[in-house]
């Protein structure tokens, strides 16, 4: 009988529901599990094998209180203090594992010192493209005034806040139109709250506003132009990998006038094997998802890609290391990872 470690706790219900939905399959398929929030690890009990397969769900409670809503910022997503204690806390919560297990081979499926690199945008890309990944393409900047410039009437300039997620903290510049969807009040840029939905302003032209948001950490990338294959509908690619196998894949669609794919911001969902993209397109998906998953250190990650211009060009734009599953109704994700088959649990 193996072991698994399930670390980490939704602060809803519906967050709260892969995780549960994984415990439940794992011990039906006969695991010894023991499950716990990361600030509870006093209250867990031992284990009776000697090799333990740690599994880190996303850690709400310590995000909420202390990197959600920084106190060294104005705007989400910019701390690098926010994010350096992120990236410590993950350190600590190893400590407490091996000091607490001590005597066990504890195996991580999202070692700790990998699981808080997909926020920060800049390593993220770094990472992979010096292991070969094709990505979005960075762009250099020294101004306002030469930022502003790099959009052309063909291809945009999208600006992301270094260490955010879920589509918040993101600008985008056109030649004809600037938008945002940092909330903007008066002369300045400000957040939305937690759980609202954050929705883009049009902010053409005011070089106030892009000066303040340029004065943060930020990453600025060219726009990505998918090709027209949905009628008009941007699109991009969700790949998850498990171990080296990519199980499942969905494309999120969004009406081309949205700045972004993701599901938050309004994307509908075609699963696999009903995606609309030939095989060999994505059959090239898979491996580029595989070798970006490597490259981040991760056994279990999603990874998002768009296509530049055509299906023959995919690049790789996001890695999530605490990715949502898919629709239980499309593909079961929970109890794929608790088969013998998913090879995430090692003896």
């Amino acid at each position: 009988m193996k072991s698994i470690l399930v670390l980490g706790k939704g602060d809803t219900q519906y967050s709260d529901r892969n995780r549960a939905r994984f415990v439940d399959y794992a011990k039906k398929a006969g695991f010894e599990v023991l499950a716990s929030d990361y600030h509870e690890l006093g209250k867990l009990g031992s284990f009776k094998n000697e090799k333990i397969n740690a599994l880190f769900f996303f850690p709400y409670t310590f995000w909420n209180a202390n990197c959600e809503v920084p106190e060294d910022t104005k705007l989400y997503g910019t701390s690098r203090a926010a994010y350096e204690k992120f990236s410590k806390y993950f350190l600590e919560v190893q400590g407490e594992l091996e000091q607490k297990f001590r005597g066990h081979d504890i195996h991580y499926v999202i070692p700790p010192q990998n699981a808080p690199i997909d926020r920060d945008k800049v390593e993220t890309i770094s990472r992979l493209r010096a292991n070969g990944v094709p990505t979005s393409e960075p762009v250099d900047y020294g101004s306002v005034d030469e930022i502003a410039g790099k959009a052309t009437p063909k291809r945009g300039v999208f600006i992301k806040c270094r260490y955010g997620s879920e589509g918040k903290g993101i600008t985008v510049l056109r030649h004809d139109k600037w938008v945002t969807n940092y909330k903007v009040e008066g002369n300045q840029l400000a957040n939305y709250g937690v759980y609202d939905k954050w929705e883009f302003t049009e902010i053409t032209g005011r070089m106030d506003l892009l000066g303040q948001l340029l004065q943060n950490a930020v990453i600025v990338e060219r726009e990505i132009l998918t090709p027209d294959n949905f009628g008009g509908m941007k699109f991009d690619l969700r790949a998850y990998v498990v171990g080296n196998v990519v199980p499942h894949l969905f494309i999120r669609l969004n009406n081309v006038q949205k700045e972004v794919t993701n599901y938050s911001q309004g994307a509908t969902i075609k699963h696999h094997p009903e995606t609309g993209i030939k095989e060999d397109c994505l059959r090239a998906a898979r491996e580029i998802a595989k070798n970006a998953a490597k490259a981040m250190g991760l056994e279990f990650v999603g990874i998002d890609i768009m296509f530049d211009g055509s299906l023959e060009n995919p690049k790789v734009v996001e890695a999530q290391a605490f990715t949502d599953f898919p629709d239980i109704r499309n593909f079961n994700m929970a109890k794929y990872m608790a088969g013998e088959g998913s090879g995430l649990f090692k003896e």
